[in-house]
């Protein structure tokens, strides 16, 4: 449903050239409110144009509600991927000191079968 709104405003403006989800979607909203303004500040009040100027607003007021929405997923998804670093680390280190533990028992079992 977001990429149905976001290709009405994008099939507006055949050189619209998207840098990232965020900047698009800023441009998308910047290009919605200039042509809600061209509306509502023409001298011709004509029930299409008013329908026009309402369904942008609704539209413009989904498409805030989506990047706010994926803001907070975006967060959500970092400190996930935080969380599971640091996970990583100390599941490395405890390998790690594993490792090292089974080394040492390894020499000690055979140390003590030379020392027979």
């Amino acid at each position: 449903m977001t990429i149905q709104r976001a290709s009405f405003f994008a099939a507006s403006d055949e050189n619209h050239r998207p840098l990232s989800a965020a900047s698009n979607s800023d441009q998308l909203e910047e290009q919605a409110l200039v042509q809600m303004k061209s509306y509502s500040s023409s001298k011709e009040s004509s029930p299409t144009l008013a329908s026009k100027v309402d369904q942008l607003e609704g539209m413009l007021k989904m498409l805030r509600e989506d990047l706010k929405k994926e803001k907070e997923d975006k967060a959500h998804l970092q400190a996930e991927v935080q969380h599971l670093r640091e996970d990583n680390l100390r599941l490395q280190e405890e390998s790690q000191n594993a490792s090292d533990k089974l080394k040492k028992f390894t020499e000690w079992v055979f140390n003590t079968i030379d020392m027979s």
